[in-house]
């Protein structure tokens, strides 16, 4: 896209002033107009034309014009240096007459350039990774096509795609895309990289893209780009990027911010805060130094809510022109489709397919049979396909190495490295050769010999993480969980000792659901509980958080631990919604990922404890009020809220629970001193109007002393404001409330 004549102008005016580090305005000369003038110093002035035109007579006449002002300030003792900056390049004659006349012509690009070389810095740039989109047998960049998705604003839920990001950012949009791993966030970066390269012109301002993960030791803006222009062998261009960032001309593409720092467990909510704040200072330092457009992205789950995110970047005061994109976790059916045909492959998808971009590419270096007998299988559930899935692997890795090494010895190798990587500090692992050759060495028997070299070097689940490093990564979230999930449920049938080191990962839901099928499929339920009570004491007490948070899933109602105290752990989901009840536990100094207390069965008879804990999110009431007498100081991040408007109509309540939320609101927490009988009948909360039902629940409220009927000017409901904590406690607690007026209008 070209330039409009005043862009054009600005551009080069701008990297004239960048370039001698004075200003540089349109002037009248002589009786001459100028398109620039920079006055150096006393004896030195530049003198600029600038011209979309691209033709000799132009030029010819712009050669007049500098030439007369040079003659005049020649006699003054004064240097004039005339440049004439066509938008695209000029041609060897005209080039030719500016040196004929000591002028030099050249195009926008080339007059650049003598500042800042983007062509550089492209040319190196691009052939280096984008953070995670690489290639897993070589660590380069991922030249697989580029299957455009779609990004939605969490806010206003309109999408975008990447070209839709990029103008934004030309516009100055600071933009923070979200998203999990393995979704395309890199690859995304990658994208809007090249647009942005394409649109310097347009933009008046270059891309710099630089993948986080590289400068965990950088405090500041200046660390961070010095160490990213080192990486790619340009430390001579690291003052003039600085000068660019500084003036507004650069466009920051900054690529993994949850890369920079460690999840932090086992301390207070407002500690954490401060480590992880602490942890992207660097990025922040650098977001408040960009004047443009700035795009990060990383794991939303890296911090506590979005509103820590946008404090923590940097971008609080910035929040007007702020957007937060959500990455889809998957692609669409379609967008899965075109991505197997750009991959080779004609073959509809079965719905329980992951259509995660990773998956795709692990099942095309299948062999096409297992393939075909994977995406074809008519009666695989998700758990049925994630083990087959690995069975396939396992034999195709097999194969290559010609049966020398089976595929449950592969298995076993599989299984192995992803409980290593439980104590990484990166959730897809960081294993070293040497790493690699002793998990080998421990399932074989002995050192990796030919077979077992090539079988090492090739294995599809395990990828390079960058081109200079020989250390390895698990290349998919998803299949990391499964093995986990699979290695775990295999330690407790063998009653293997956790040990006493703290695992810093635990399962996720998928990892979860998977182990929980495990334990039904092979009827482990007793062994778990016999596991619980023999490794009670272990240091490692992620692995107990763990196994209570799997058996709270199983399709198992009662479970009883036999007396446990857990404490310092994670338990990622504890369900005890509807009739599941876990009882002689107790969970203190814990971090909960996901409390599920929707229709609770559970009492203080079960003996079940839950102190001192901080809960990411909670399910089933509305705030700290609702919490049952046996859950005590425990910090809570969000509710999973249901007491607004939304909920309430989205929420299983009866239809008299409902009318009586929407009753009591009217009257106790709207304005005014009442409500007139009209008002009340009209329904609410997507329920709709039932004068039996209405009439039913204003009779018990009335004979129960909570509301005063008014019959002076027509008939008025009041009410009785001793009572509004009472019916706040019934708001916040909803299906866990045993206050009798809230069992009786249940009963209606």
């Amino acid at each position: 896209m070209n330039f409009s004549w005043k862009n054009l102008e600005d551009h080069v005016r701008n990297l004239a002033e960048l370039r001698w580090k004075k200003p540089c305005v349109a002037e009248h000369i002589n009786g001459v107009d100028f398109d620039g003038v920079i006055r150096v110093d006393a004896d030195e002035i530049i003198l600029l034309e600038i011209t979309k035109e691209r033709n000799l007579e132009k030029v010819r006449n712009d050669i007049s014009k500098i030439q007369s002002v040079k003659l005049k300030y020649a006699g003054d003792g004064i240097v004039c240096k005339g440049f004439i900056i066509l938008e695209e390049n000029p041609t060897s004659y005209m080039r030719e007459v500016g040196v004929q006349n000591k002028i030099k012509v050249c195009s926008v690009k080339e007059f650049a350039s003598e500042f800042y070389s983007f062509e550089a810095y492209n040319n190196t740039r691009i052939n280096y990774p984008f953070g995670s989109a690489v290639d897993s047998e070589t660590g380069n960049n991922d030249k697989r096509q580029y299957i455009e998705v779609k990004y939605q604003d969490i806010d206003s839920h309109k999408s975008f795609n990447y070209q839709k990001i990029a103008r934004e950012l030309i516009d100055g949009k600071n933009i923070v895309l979200i998203g999990d791993y393995g979704t395309g966030k890199s690859r995304c970066v990658r994208e809007i990289y090249k647009f942005l390269s394409a649109e310097i012109k347009t933009a008046s301002a270059y891309p710099l893209a630089i993948n986080l993960k590289d400068h965990w030791s950088s405090a500041n803006a200046v660390g961070i780009i010095a160490e990213h222009l080192g990486n790619l062998g340009l430390t001579t261009s690291i003052d003039n990027t600085i000068q660019l960032l500084n003036s507004g001309n650069l466009i920051l593409l900054l690529d993994g911010f949850d890369e920079i720092g460690t999840q932090v467990h086992d301390s207070r909510i407002e500690d954490r805060k401060s480590i992880r704040k602490k942890a992207v200072s660097g990025v922040r330092d650098l977001i408040s130094k960009s004047k443009r457009g700035v795009l990060i992205t990383g794991r939303s789950h890296f911090f506590d809510s979005n509103e820590e995110m946008i404090d923590s970047l940097g971008l609080a005061n910035r929040q007007d022109n702020t957007l937060v994109l959500a990455v889809p976790d998957s692609f669409s059916s379609d967008e899965a489709q075109k991505y197997l045909i750009a991959l080779g492959v004609q073959t509809s998808i079965p719905n329980w397919l992951p259509k995660k971009p990773l998956i795709f590419q692990i099942l095309i270096e299948l062999s096409n049979l297992n393939l075909s007998d994977i995406l074809n299988h008519k009666d695989f559930t998700e758990y049925k396909f994630w083990t087959s899935f690995i069975l396939a692997v396992c034999k195709r890795e097999s194969l290559g190495v010609k049966e020398t090494i089976s595929a449950t010895t592969i298995s076993h190798i599989l299984h192995t490295l992803a409980e290593k990587t439980r104590f990484s500090k990166e959730f897809l692992g960081r294993l070293s050769p040497s790493d690699i050759d002793l998990v080998y060495a421990s399932v074989v028997g002995s050192v990796p010999d030919e077979n077992g070299r090539q079988l090492l070097s090739r294995m599809c689940m395990l990828g390079r993480i960058d081109p200079s490093s020989p250390d390895r990564q698990f290349v998919d979230v998803s299949i990391l969980d499964i093995l986990r999930a699979s290695s775990f449920i295999n330690d407790i049938n063998n009653m293997k000792d956790p040990g006493n080191l703290q695992w810093k990962h635990s399962l996720r839901t998928l990892g979860l659901l998977h182990a929980a099928n495990m334990i039904m499929d092979n009827d482990l339920i007793q062994q778990c509980f016999i596991y619980i009570k023999k490794f009670s004491d272990t240091k490692n007490t992620y692995c107990l958080g763990e196994l209570i948070s799997i058996l709270s899933i199983i399709n198992k109602d009662d479970i009883d631990i036999e007396t446990l105290v857990l404490n310092h752990s994670y338990v990622p989901i504890l369900n005890l919604a509807e009739n599941k009840t876990i009882s002689n536990l107790t969970i203190q100094n814990t971090e909960i990922g996901t409390l599920l207390l929707n229709n609770t069965s559970i009492t203080d008879k079960n003996h079940l404890m839950i102190k001192d804990c901080i809960i990411s999110t909670v399910s089933g009431i509305s705030d700290q009020k609702g919490f049952p007498s046996w859950i005590q100081e425990c910090d809570t991040i969000s509710f999973d809220v249901i007491n607004n408007a939304t909920r309430i109509k989205e929420s299983t309540l009866r239809a008299s629970q409902k009318l009586f939320l929407s009753i009591i609101q009217k009257i106790f927490f709207q304005s005014g001193v009442g409500r007139d009988e009209k008002t009340l009948k009209r329904g609410g909360y997507g329920q709709q109007y039932d004068a039996k039902l209405i009439d039913s629940i204003l009779k018990i409220l009335i004979r129960e002393g909570m509301i005063e009927k008014d019959e002076r000017n027509g008939v008025l409901y009041r009410p009785v404001r001793k009572h509004t904590m009472r019916m706040e406690k019934i708001r916040a607690e909803l299906t866990l409330s045993d206050d009798p007026i809230w069992k009786m209008i249940s009963e209606l």
